[in-house]
């Protein structure tokens, strides 16, 4: 009797220990609001990573800068006190250099473009550098393509552009474009931006449709003009330290859920960037579009910083880049 009871607490410990290990809890952090397609991704990914492992994996996910800026966020991942995030490329060019050439500017034509280019050997090539930097690279999501708004005046000609204050990402590239546009770059993280729009300390911002209608900006940007100068993808990124505890099943129901989650986030992020233009417009914002001869002006301008960072990823990555981005035109 007594060894049966033993047996029995045995079996209760065993299957108690089982319950505490078949729950792993993460926490997915993005630097914008709800209403935005990175949060609505992880969100999304979020529900895919709890059906596929029968709830043995929880995310929580933190929006707006919750837990930190892009960069504080990439560097927690790395250090292993957080599990997910969907940066921009243009932060992870800090670490991988390759990754640098996707912001260039004007250089993808359509989001089509750009799926391919990312999604085909090219992407798959810069993600498997991100191991050795403590990062596992999931998906390419999308945030679009950027253009730029200013509480000044439209932008008709390059040349409007000049004499702005225009706050850029903490990126070498963006500070270089614009400063070779002739504007006054000011670096910051996109969570202080509404505060420096509404104090003037910075005049104009550059971020596609859904980042001026998820914070905001229309209350304190007049002129949106259609420049679409860089077409800015995300990183659905994982902790190496994190990711090297999971089980081979639990690595597989991620990945998944990833390329799952990365098909609704992109068709969210366009469906949304072609319908909030009127929205803008309604809530009073004054939206011209750049003609083809001016944005094609913007890119001559830009012709020694596109020089510069192709040189600085690597003349390597950089053919391999504009090679696949022929490619897809063929298609």
């Amino acid at each position: 009797m007594k060894f049966w009871k033993l047996a029995v607490v045995a079996a209760a410990l065993s299957a108690s220990a089982l319950a505490g290990a078949q729950e792993i809890k993460a926490r997915f952090g993005t630097s914008l609001p709800d209403s935005h397609p990175q949060t609505l991704g992880a969100r999304k990914f979020a529900e895919l990573v709890e059906a596929k492992t029968k709830g043995h994996i929880k995310i929580t996910v933190y929006s707006a800068g919750q837990l930190g800026s892009d960069m504080q966020m990439q560097a927690a991942l790395q250090g292993g006190t957080q599990e997910f995030t969907a940066p921009s490329t243009a932060t992870l060019a800090g670490l991988v250099k390759e990754f640098g050439v996707i912001g260039l500017p004007f250089s993808f034509a359509s989001e089509q473009e750009a799926d391919a280019v990312l999604d085909g050997p090219f992407g798959k090539k810069l993600l498997a550098q991100l191991p050795a930097r403590g990062l596992v690279g999931l998906a390419f999501w999308e945030n679009g393509f950027r253009n730029v708004t200013n509480s000044k005046r439209p932008i008709v000609r390059a040349e409007d552009i000049a004499g702005l204050k225009v706050r850029t990402m903490q990126n070498n590239l963006y500070i270089d474009m614009f400063g070779g546009l002739g504007a006054n770059a000011v670096p910051m993280a996109v969570t202080e931006l509404f505060t420096a729009l509404e104090s003037r300390a910075v005049d104009a911002q550059e971020n596609p449709y859904t980042v001026v209608y998820a914070q905001k900006f229309y209350d304190v940007q007049k002129y949106l003009s259609t420049t679409g100068h860089a077409y800015d993808a995300l990183t659905l990124l994982v902790s190496r330290k994190f990711w090297d505890r999971l089980s081979a099943p639990d690595q597989k129901a991620v990945q998944d859920a990833a390329l799952e989650a990365t098909a609704y986030e992109r068709q969210t992020s366009r469906e949304l960037n072609a319908r909030l233009r009127g929205e803008l417009t309604r809530l009073g914002m004054q939206i011209n579009d750049v003609s083809p001869q001016e944005r094609a002006r913007m890119r001559e301008k830009l012709q020694p910083v596109i020089a510069k960072y192709t040189a600085g990823a690597g003349e390597e990555a950089a053919k391999e880049f504009f090679a696949a981005i022929e490619q897809a035109r063929k298609h």
